[in-house]
Protein backbone atom coordinates (compact mmCIF):
# COMPACT_ATOMS: atom_id res chain seq x y z
CA UNK A 1 0.00 0.00 0.00
CA UNK A 2 1.34 3.09 -0.53
CA UNK A 3 0.52 5.89 1.86
CA UNK A 4 0.11 9.62 -0.21
CA UNK A 5 -0.17 12.98 1.71
CA UNK A 6 -0.45 16.01 -0.26
CA UNK A 7 0.15 19.40 1.16
CA UNK A 8 -3.03 21.05 -0.21
CA UNK A 9 -6.32 19.48 0.45
CA UNK A 10 -8.14 21.20 -2.45
CA UNK A 11 -5.69 18.92 -4.62
CA UNK A 12 -5.20 15.27 -2.32
CA UNK A 13 -8.01 13.71 -2.59
CA UNK A 14 -8.17 13.42 -6.91
CA UNK A 15 -4.40 12.74 -6.70
CA UNK A 16 -4.63 10.43 -4.16
CA UNK A 17 -6.44 7.76 -7.26
CA UNK A 18 -3.53 8.01 -8.82
CA UNK A 19 -1.47 6.33 -6.02
CA UNK A 20 -4.23 4.34 -5.03
CA UNK A 21 -4.39 2.61 -8.53
CA UNK A 22 -0.80 1.95 -8.18
CA UNK A 23 -1.62 -0.16 -4.53
CA UNK A 24 -3.87 -2.35 -6.33
CA UNK A 25 -0.55 -3.05 -8.50
CA UNK A 26 1.70 -3.94 -5.92
CA UNK A 27 2.69 -5.53 -2.19
CA UNK A 28 5.09 -3.00 -1.67
CA UNK A 29 4.59 -0.73 1.15
CA UNK A 30 6.07 2.91 1.33
CA UNK A 31 4.94 6.65 1.55
CA UNK A 32 5.33 9.23 -1.23
CA UNK A 33 4.25 13.17 -0.18
CA UNK A 34 3.43 15.87 -3.04
CA UNK A 35 3.99 19.29 -2.72
CA UNK A 36 3.60 21.59 -5.21
CA UNK A 37 4.46 25.54 -5.97
CA UNK A 38 3.09 28.55 -8.60
CA UNK A 39 6.08 30.59 -9.93
CA UNK A 40 6.06 32.89 -12.55
CA UNK A 41 4.95 31.36 -15.68
CA UNK A 42 5.63 27.75 -13.81
CA UNK A 43 4.61 24.98 -11.99
CA UNK A 44 7.10 23.24 -9.62
CA UNK A 45 6.63 19.44 -7.98
CA UNK A 46 8.31 18.29 -5.35
CA UNK A 47 8.18 14.49 -4.30
CA UNK A 48 9.79 12.80 -1.32
CA UNK A 49 9.27 9.27 -0.98
CA UNK A 50 11.05 6.82 1.85
CA UNK A 51 11.05 4.06 -0.23
CA UNK A 52 14.84 5.17 -1.50
CA UNK A 53 16.81 6.49 0.98
CA UNK A 54 16.85 10.55 0.87
CA UNK A 55 14.34 9.97 -2.35
CA UNK A 56 13.67 13.53 -3.59
CA UNK A 57 12.66 14.47 -7.22
CA UNK A 58 11.48 17.43 -8.22
CA UNK A 59 9.01 18.54 -11.66
CA UNK A 60 8.99 21.92 -13.32
CA UNK A 61 6.19 22.61 -16.19
CA UNK A 62 5.53 25.70 -17.94
CA UNK A 63 2.14 27.07 -16.56
CA UNK A 64 -0.31 29.86 -17.50
CA UNK A 65 -4.38 29.74 -17.13
CA UNK A 66 -7.03 31.54 -18.01
CA UNK A 67 -8.92 31.55 -14.72
CA UNK A 68 -9.38 29.58 -11.10
CA UNK A 69 -10.87 26.62 -12.35
CA UNK A 70 -8.77 26.41 -15.46
CA UNK A 71 -5.50 26.69 -13.13
CA UNK A 72 -6.61 23.92 -10.61
CA UNK A 73 -7.43 22.01 -13.85
CA UNK A 74 -4.55 22.22 -15.51
CA UNK A 75 -2.66 21.76 -12.31
CA UNK A 76 -3.67 18.46 -11.30
CA UNK A 77 -3.08 16.83 -14.83
CA UNK A 78 0.86 18.12 -14.58
CA UNK A 79 0.72 16.55 -11.26
CA UNK A 80 -0.77 13.42 -12.02
CA UNK A 81 2.10 13.37 -14.79
CA UNK A 82 5.10 13.58 -12.14
CA UNK A 83 3.52 11.46 -9.71
CA UNK A 84 3.02 8.85 -12.39
CA UNK A 85 6.68 9.37 -13.63
CA UNK A 86 7.95 9.06 -9.72
CA UNK A 87 6.06 5.68 -9.37
CA UNK A 88 6.67 3.78 -12.18
CA UNK A 89 10.17 4.65 -11.01
CA UNK A 90 9.58 3.64 -7.76
CA UNK A 91 7.38 0.08 -8.49
CA UNK A 92 8.29 -0.71 -11.87
CA UNK A 93 4.73 -0.69 -12.66
CA UNK A 94 3.10 0.75 -15.40
CA UNK A 95 -0.61 1.79 -15.64
CA UNK A 96 -2.92 0.90 -18.52
CA UNK A 97 -4.00 4.35 -18.46
CA UNK A 98 -1.50 5.93 -17.53
CA UNK A 99 -2.10 8.80 -15.38
CA UNK A 100 -5.65 9.45 -16.01
CA UNK A 101 -7.95 8.68 -13.41
CA UNK A 102 -10.76 10.72 -15.09
CA UNK A 103 -14.03 8.93 -15.78
CA UNK A 104 -14.29 10.15 -19.12
CA UNK A 105 -11.08 9.21 -21.34
CA UNK A 106 -12.93 10.31 -24.64
CA UNK A 107 -14.35 13.56 -23.69
CA UNK A 108 -10.97 14.42 -23.31
CA UNK A 109 -9.66 13.22 -26.32
CA UNK A 110 -12.39 14.98 -27.55
CA UNK A 111 -10.70 17.92 -26.30
CA UNK A 112 -7.75 17.84 -27.26
CA UNK A 113 -8.90 17.21 -30.83
CA UNK A 114 -5.67 17.30 -33.07
CA UNK A 115 -3.03 16.98 -30.38
CA UNK A 116 -4.91 14.21 -28.34
CA UNK A 117 -3.21 10.74 -29.37
CA UNK A 118 0.24 11.94 -29.11
CA UNK A 119 -0.87 14.03 -25.77
CA UNK A 120 -2.35 10.29 -24.45
CA UNK A 121 0.53 8.58 -25.01
CA UNK A 122 3.85 10.89 -24.28
CA UNK A 123 2.67 12.78 -21.38
CA UNK A 124 0.09 10.79 -19.88
CA UNK A 125 1.47 7.86 -20.76
CA UNK A 126 -1.49 5.97 -21.46
CA UNK A 127 -1.01 2.47 -23.33
CA UNK A 128 -1.54 2.36 -27.06
CA UNK A 129 -3.86 -0.65 -27.03
CA UNK A 130 -6.06 1.76 -24.58
CA UNK A 131 -5.23 5.07 -26.88
CA UNK A 132 -6.54 2.83 -30.00
CA UNK A 133 -9.63 2.12 -28.18
CA UNK A 134 -10.24 5.90 -27.40
CA UNK A 135 -9.75 6.76 -30.78
CA UNK A 136 -12.13 4.09 -31.77
CA UNK A 137 -15.02 5.04 -29.70
CA UNK A 138 -14.87 8.90 -30.40
CA UNK A 139 -15.14 7.95 -34.02
CA UNK A 140 -17.64 5.81 -33.28
CA UNK A 141 -19.57 8.48 -31.34
CA UNK A 142 -19.16 11.28 -33.97
CA UNK A 143 -22.46 10.79 -35.72
CA UNK A 144 -24.28 10.58 -32.42
CA UNK A 145 -23.47 13.62 -30.64
CA UNK A 146 -26.28 16.32 -29.91
CA UNK A 147 -25.64 18.56 -32.91
CA UNK A 148 -28.48 20.92 -31.23
CA UNK A 149 -27.86 20.51 -27.80
CA UNK A 150 -29.26 24.27 -27.05
CA UNK A 151 -32.60 22.62 -27.69
CA UNK A 152 -32.60 18.86 -27.43
CA UNK A 153 -32.86 17.26 -24.30
CA UNK A 154 -32.47 13.79 -22.37
CA UNK A 155 -35.33 12.54 -19.61
CA UNK A 156 -34.10 10.10 -17.09
CA UNK A 157 -36.15 8.70 -14.67
CA UNK A 158 -34.98 6.07 -11.82
CA UNK A 159 -36.77 3.46 -9.98
CA UNK A 160 -34.71 1.80 -7.38
CA UNK A 161 -35.96 -1.20 -6.54
CA UNK A 162 -34.61 -4.86 -7.43
CA UNK A 163 -36.16 -8.35 -7.03
CA UNK A 164 -32.82 -8.46 -5.05
CA UNK A 165 -29.53 -6.56 -4.09
CA UNK A 166 -26.03 -7.64 -6.24
CA UNK A 167 -23.28 -8.20 -4.36
CA UNK A 168 -21.24 -6.16 -6.04
CA UNK A 169 -23.91 -3.44 -6.01
CA UNK A 170 -23.40 0.42 -4.56
CA UNK A 171 -26.37 1.93 -6.21
CA UNK A 172 -28.99 3.00 -4.28
CA UNK A 173 -31.55 0.39 -4.94
CA UNK A 174 -33.47 -1.53 -2.42
CA UNK A 175 -34.82 -5.39 -2.56
CA UNK A 176 -38.55 -4.72 -3.68
CA UNK A 177 -39.79 -7.05 -1.29
CA UNK A 178 -38.47 -5.49 2.12
CA UNK A 179 -39.85 -1.99 0.79
CA UNK A 180 -43.68 -2.77 -0.39
CA UNK A 181 -45.28 -0.73 1.22
CA UNK A 182 -42.65 2.24 0.09
CA UNK A 183 -43.35 1.59 -3.42
CA UNK A 184 -46.91 3.03 -4.60
CA UNK A 185 -46.50 6.32 -2.53
CA UNK A 186 -42.96 6.08 -4.03
CA UNK A 187 -44.38 5.94 -7.80
CA UNK A 188 -46.87 8.78 -6.86
CA UNK A 189 -44.62 11.25 -6.32
CA UNK A 190 -41.95 9.97 -9.06
CA UNK A 191 -44.98 10.31 -11.83
CA UNK A 192 -45.65 14.15 -10.06
CA UNK A 193 -41.91 15.26 -11.02
CA UNK A 194 -41.87 14.07 -14.62
CA UNK A 195 -44.89 15.53 -15.25
CA UNK A 196 -43.24 18.65 -14.19
CA UNK A 197 -40.14 18.01 -15.82
CA UNK A 198 -42.24 17.35 -19.50
CA UNK A 199 -43.70 20.22 -18.73
CA UNK A 200 -40.29 22.60 -18.20
CA UNK A 201 -39.54 21.12 -21.39
CA UNK A 202 -42.38 21.78 -23.30
CA UNK A 203 -42.81 25.68 -21.75
CA UNK A 204 -38.61 26.07 -23.13
CA UNK A 205 -39.73 24.82 -26.63
CA UNK A 206 -37.46 21.49 -26.16
CA UNK A 207 -37.24 18.45 -27.46
CA UNK A 208 -36.73 14.79 -25.78
CA UNK A 209 -34.40 13.01 -28.24
CA UNK A 210 -34.04 10.01 -25.29
CA UNK A 211 -35.78 8.81 -22.55
CA UNK A 212 -34.10 6.17 -20.08
CA UNK A 213 -35.77 4.35 -17.34
CA UNK A 214 -33.24 3.21 -15.18
CA UNK A 215 -32.45 1.54 -11.77
CA UNK A 216 -32.23 -0.38 -10.12
CA UNK A 217 -34.78 -2.82 -12.17
CA UNK A 218 -38.17 -0.63 -13.37
CA UNK A 219 -39.72 -4.03 -14.75
CA UNK A 220 -39.92 -5.41 -10.54
CA UNK A 221 -42.89 -2.73 -10.23
CA UNK A 222 -46.40 -4.07 -10.21
CA UNK A 223 -47.84 -3.59 -13.52
CA UNK A 224 -50.08 -0.75 -12.77
CA UNK A 225 -47.66 1.36 -11.48
CA UNK A 226 -45.30 -0.18 -14.18
CA UNK A 227 -47.82 1.27 -16.56
CA UNK A 228 -48.32 4.73 -15.28
CA UNK A 229 -44.73 5.57 -15.05
CA UNK A 230 -44.22 4.61 -18.70
CA UNK A 231 -47.76 6.22 -19.36
CA UNK A 232 -45.65 10.00 -18.38
CA UNK A 233 -42.33 9.05 -19.78
CA UNK A 234 -44.39 8.77 -23.50
CA UNK A 235 -42.75 11.47 -25.66
CA UNK A 236 -41.90 11.68 -29.21
CA UNK A 237 -37.94 10.99 -28.41
CA UNK A 238 -36.72 8.20 -31.07
CA UNK A 239 -35.00 6.52 -28.33
CA UNK A 240 -37.00 5.00 -25.34
CA UNK A 241 -34.79 2.45 -23.03
CA UNK A 242 -35.86 0.75 -20.20
CA UNK A 243 -33.60 -1.40 -18.03
CA UNK A 244 -35.26 -4.82 -17.76
CA UNK A 245 -32.00 -6.31 -15.79
CA UNK A 246 -33.42 -8.85 -14.46
CA UNK A 247 -34.96 -11.89 -16.76
CA UNK A 248 -37.37 -12.88 -14.46
CA UNK A 249 -39.25 -9.93 -14.57
CA UNK A 250 -39.57 -9.86 -17.92
CA UNK A 251 -43.00 -11.66 -18.22
CA UNK A 252 -44.49 -11.48 -21.60
CA UNK A 253 -47.27 -9.27 -20.17
CA UNK A 254 -44.51 -6.93 -18.54
CA UNK A 255 -42.73 -7.14 -22.82
CA UNK A 256 -46.30 -6.43 -24.36
CA UNK A 257 -47.22 -3.78 -21.61
CA UNK A 258 -43.15 -2.09 -22.71
CA UNK A 259 -44.09 -2.20 -26.44
CA UNK A 260 -47.27 -0.96 -26.06
CA UNK A 261 -45.97 2.44 -24.45
CA UNK A 262 -43.13 2.79 -27.65
CA UNK A 263 -40.63 1.82 -25.63
CA UNK A 264 -37.48 0.65 -28.52
CA UNK A 265 -34.32 -0.48 -26.12
CA UNK A 266 -34.29 -3.24 -23.46
CA UNK A 267 -31.65 -4.38 -20.96
CA UNK A 268 -31.49 -8.04 -20.16
CA UNK A 269 -28.50 -8.17 -18.07
CA UNK A 270 -27.22 -11.95 -17.45
CA UNK A 271 -23.71 -10.23 -16.08
CA UNK A 272 -21.98 -13.82 -16.70
CA UNK A 273 -23.79 -17.21 -18.24
CA UNK A 274 -22.51 -19.39 -15.59
CA UNK A 275 -25.13 -20.14 -12.60
CA UNK A 276 -22.73 -20.88 -9.79
CA UNK A 277 -21.76 -17.23 -10.22
CA UNK A 278 -24.96 -15.90 -10.47
CA UNK A 279 -26.20 -17.81 -7.44
CA UNK A 280 -22.95 -16.24 -5.95
CA UNK A 281 -23.66 -12.98 -6.37
CA UNK A 282 -27.18 -13.17 -5.10
CA UNK A 283 -28.64 -13.13 -8.43
CA UNK A 284 -32.41 -15.60 -8.40
CA UNK A 285 -32.33 -15.92 -11.93
CA UNK A 286 -30.56 -18.81 -13.90
CA UNK A 287 -28.55 -18.29 -17.39
CA UNK A 288 -31.81 -20.56 -18.94
CA UNK A 289 -33.83 -17.62 -17.65
CA UNK A 290 -31.77 -15.09 -19.62
CA UNK A 291 -31.89 -16.87 -22.58
CA UNK A 292 -35.74 -17.64 -22.43
CA UNK A 293 -36.21 -13.47 -21.62
CA UNK A 294 -33.61 -12.74 -24.59
CA UNK A 295 -35.76 -14.52 -27.18
CA UNK A 296 -39.19 -13.23 -26.46
CA UNK A 297 -37.23 -9.77 -25.98
CA UNK A 298 -35.57 -9.65 -29.24
CA UNK A 299 -39.09 -9.71 -31.06
CA UNK A 300 -39.86 -6.45 -29.83
CA UNK A 301 -36.87 -3.99 -28.90
CA UNK A 302 -33.32 -3.39 -29.36
CA UNK A 303 -31.15 -5.57 -26.75
CA UNK A 304 -28.72 -4.83 -24.54
CA UNK A 305 -26.67 -7.03 -23.07
CA UNK A 306 -24.12 -6.31 -19.79
CA UNK A 307 -21.52 -8.89 -18.75
CA UNK A 308 -18.72 -8.23 -15.80
CA UNK A 309 -15.51 -9.19 -15.98
CA UNK A 310 -13.52 -10.04 -12.56
CA UNK A 311 -17.21 -11.50 -11.21
CA UNK A 312 -15.92 -13.69 -7.80
CA UNK A 313 -14.23 -16.85 -8.41
CA UNK A 314 -14.53 -16.69 -12.35
CA UNK A 315 -11.73 -18.17 -14.17
CA UNK A 316 -10.54 -16.83 -17.57
CA UNK A 317 -12.55 -19.33 -18.74
CA UNK A 318 -15.81 -18.76 -17.14
CA UNK A 319 -15.71 -14.89 -18.36
CA UNK A 320 -15.07 -16.08 -21.85
CA UNK A 321 -18.11 -18.77 -22.13
CA UNK A 322 -20.36 -15.72 -20.80
CA UNK A 323 -18.61 -13.67 -23.94
CA UNK A 324 -19.39 -16.02 -26.35
CA UNK A 325 -22.69 -17.21 -25.36
CA UNK A 326 -23.13 -13.46 -25.83
CA UNK A 327 -22.22 -13.26 -29.27
CA UNK A 328 -24.12 -16.21 -30.27
CA UNK A 329 -27.29 -14.28 -29.03
CA UNK A 330 -26.10 -11.90 -30.74
CA UNK A 331 -27.91 -8.56 -29.20
CA UNK A 332 -27.78 -5.03 -30.42
CA UNK A 333 -25.59 -4.02 -27.82
CA UNK A 334 -23.28 -5.46 -25.23
CA UNK A 335 -21.55 -3.62 -22.51
CA UNK A 336 -18.28 -4.92 -20.93
CA UNK A 337 -17.84 -3.82 -17.07
CA UNK A 338 -14.83 -3.96 -15.20
CA UNK A 339 -16.30 -5.30 -11.49
CA UNK A 340 -15.40 -2.38 -9.40
CA UNK A 341 -15.44 -2.40 -5.03
CA UNK A 342 -17.15 0.60 -4.15
CA UNK A 343 -18.18 1.42 -0.39
CA UNK A 344 -21.54 0.18 0.61
CA UNK A 345 -21.58 -2.74 -1.94
CA UNK A 346 -21.79 -6.55 0.01
CA UNK A 347 -18.44 -7.59 -1.71
CA UNK A 348 -16.71 -4.45 -0.15
CA UNK A 349 -17.98 -4.79 3.34
CA UNK A 350 -16.53 -8.45 3.26
CA UNK A 351 -13.61 -7.81 2.56
CA UNK A 352 -13.13 -9.18 -0.97
CA UNK A 353 -10.25 -8.75 -3.16
CA UNK A 354 -10.20 -9.78 -6.86
CA UNK A 355 -8.29 -12.32 -8.59
CA UNK A 356 -5.18 -9.75 -10.04
CA UNK A 357 -5.03 -7.09 -12.44
CA UNK A 358 -3.23 -9.71 -15.20
CA UNK A 359 -6.81 -11.55 -15.22
CA UNK A 360 -8.70 -8.16 -15.50
CA UNK A 361 -6.74 -7.37 -18.33
CA UNK A 362 -6.87 -10.90 -19.99
CA UNK A 363 -10.43 -10.96 -19.81
CA UNK A 364 -11.36 -7.24 -21.35
CA UNK A 365 -8.99 -7.51 -23.83
CA UNK A 366 -10.40 -11.11 -24.58
CA UNK A 367 -14.11 -9.32 -24.66
CA UNK A 368 -12.74 -6.88 -26.75
CA UNK A 369 -11.02 -8.93 -29.79
CA UNK A 370 -14.00 -11.43 -29.60
CA UNK A 371 -16.48 -8.86 -29.74
CA UNK A 372 -15.02 -6.14 -32.39
CA UNK A 373 -14.25 -9.52 -34.21
CA UNK A 374 -18.00 -10.03 -34.98
CA UNK A 375 -18.87 -6.84 -36.04
CA UNK A 376 -19.60 -4.48 -33.08
CA UNK A 377 -18.10 -1.17 -32.64
CA UNK A 378 -17.31 0.87 -29.33
CA UNK A 379 -19.57 3.22 -29.02
CA UNK A 380 -18.83 4.46 -25.13
CA UNK A 381 -16.83 4.39 -22.02
CA UNK A 382 -16.46 5.15 -18.63
CA UNK A 383 -13.87 4.61 -16.05
CA UNK A 384 -14.71 4.29 -12.08
CA UNK A 385 -13.00 4.32 -9.14
CA UNK A 386 -11.77 0.64 -7.48
CA UNK A 387 -12.12 -1.23 -10.72
CA UNK A 388 -9.97 -4.60 -10.83
CA UNK A 389 -7.08 -3.71 -13.18
CA UNK A 390 -7.62 0.19 -13.27
CA UNK A 391 -9.78 -0.69 -16.35
CA UNK A 392 -12.51 0.49 -17.97
CA UNK A 393 -16.14 -0.34 -18.91
CA UNK A 394 -17.62 -0.16 -22.94
CA UNK A 395 -20.53 -0.32 -24.22
CA UNK A 396 -20.62 -2.18 -27.82
CA UNK A 397 -23.41 -1.70 -31.11
CA UNK A 398 -23.75 -3.57 -34.26
CA UNK A 399 -24.32 -0.58 -36.94
CA UNK A 400 -26.75 1.85 -36.38
CA UNK A 401 -27.85 0.13 -33.25
CA UNK A 402 -25.98 2.45 -30.79
CA UNK A 403 -27.79 4.14 -27.50
CA UNK A 404 -28.15 8.10 -27.60
CA UNK A 405 -28.37 7.92 -24.27
CA UNK A 406 -25.22 6.19 -22.86
CA UNK A 407 -23.33 8.54 -25.72
CA UNK A 408 -24.87 11.82 -24.01
CA UNK A 409 -24.33 11.15 -20.38
CA UNK A 410 -20.58 10.26 -20.85
CA UNK A 411 -19.75 13.21 -23.74
CA UNK A 412 -21.93 15.71 -21.23
CA UNK A 413 -23.02 17.72 -23.92
CA UNK A 414 -26.87 17.49 -23.53
CA UNK A 415 -29.06 18.86 -20.70
CA UNK A 416 -30.63 15.78 -18.37
CA UNK A 417 -34.06 16.09 -17.10
CA UNK A 418 -33.93 13.46 -14.21
CA UNK A 419 -36.52 12.43 -11.66
CA UNK A 420 -36.48 9.90 -9.30
CA UNK A 421 -34.80 8.84 -5.91
CA UNK A 422 -30.97 9.81 -6.56
CA UNK A 423 -31.34 10.97 -9.63
CA UNK A 424 -29.23 13.94 -10.82
CA UNK A 425 -30.44 16.26 -13.32
CA UNK A 426 -27.63 18.27 -15.65
CA UNK A 427 -27.74 21.54 -16.73
CA UNK A 428 -25.81 21.75 -20.35
CA UNK A 429 -24.57 25.02 -21.23
CA UNK A 430 -22.32 24.72 -24.10
CA UNK A 431 -21.88 28.43 -25.38
CA UNK A 432 -20.60 28.95 -21.84
CA UNK A 433 -18.43 25.74 -21.65
CA UNK A 434 -20.82 25.09 -18.04
CA UNK A 435 -22.53 21.98 -16.80
CA UNK A 436 -24.40 22.41 -13.85
CA UNK A 437 -25.71 19.81 -11.79
CA UNK A 438 -28.63 19.56 -8.85
CA UNK A 439 -29.17 16.08 -7.41
CA UNK A 440 -32.40 14.59 -5.76
CA UNK A 441 -31.98 13.01 -2.50
CA UNK A 442 -30.30 9.27 -2.72
CA UNK A 443 -32.88 6.84 -0.59
CA UNK A 444 -35.85 6.43 -1.60
CA UNK A 445 -37.81 6.70 1.37
CA UNK A 446 -36.29 10.48 1.77
CA UNK A 447 -37.29 11.26 -1.58
CA UNK A 448 -41.34 10.44 -0.85
CA UNK A 449 -40.97 12.53 3.26
CA UNK A 450 -39.27 15.45 0.87
CA UNK A 451 -40.81 15.65 -1.83
CA UNK A 452 -41.91 19.01 -1.30
CA UNK A 453 -38.28 20.28 -1.33
CA UNK A 454 -37.38 18.19 -4.35
CA UNK A 455 -39.95 19.61 -6.21
CA UNK A 456 -38.64 23.31 -4.99
CA UNK A 457 -34.84 22.41 -5.73
CA UNK A 458 -36.55 21.51 -9.46
CA UNK A 459 -38.28 24.49 -9.69
CA UNK A 460 -35.28 26.41 -8.73
CA UNK A 461 -32.59 24.43 -11.12
CA UNK A 462 -34.90 24.92 -14.29
CA UNK A 463 -36.13 28.37 -13.76
CA UNK A 464 -34.41 31.39 -14.98
CA UNK A 465 -32.87 32.25 -11.95
CA UNK A 466 -30.92 28.81 -11.36
CA UNK A 467 -30.34 26.52 -8.04
CA UNK A 468 -28.12 28.30 -5.47
CA UNK A 469 -27.17 24.55 -4.18
CA UNK A 470 -26.36 23.57 -7.57
CA UNK A 471 -23.05 22.11 -8.37
CA UNK A 472 -21.64 23.98 -11.00
CA UNK A 473 -18.13 22.86 -13.49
Amino acid sequence: MIKFTCTDEKYAGDLAELARAFSQRTDEEFSLAVDFSFGEGELRVDLLSDKLPGFHKTARFPFSYTDETDKKRQAKRLIKIAIYGVLVFLTGVELPYGCLTGIRPTKLFRELAGNARETFEKDFSVAPAKVDLIERTVRAQQPLLNSDPEREVDLFVNIPFCPTRCAYCSFVSVAIDRQKALVAPYVEKLTEEIRFLKGEIASRGKKVRAVYIGGGTPTVLPPKLLDAVLSECETEAGEFTVEGGRPETLTPSVLALLAAHGVTRLSVNPQSFNDATLERIGRRHTAEQVLKAYKRARKLFDVNMDLIAMLPSETFEDFRHSVDTALTLRPANLTVHTLYLKRGSELKLSGYRDGGSKLAEEMVDYAYSAVTGEGYEPYYMYRQKYTSGNLENVGYALPGKACVYNVDIMEENTTVYAAGAGAISKRVTPSLGLIERSANFKEPLEYVRHFDEVMSRRRAFFGESGDASAKKE
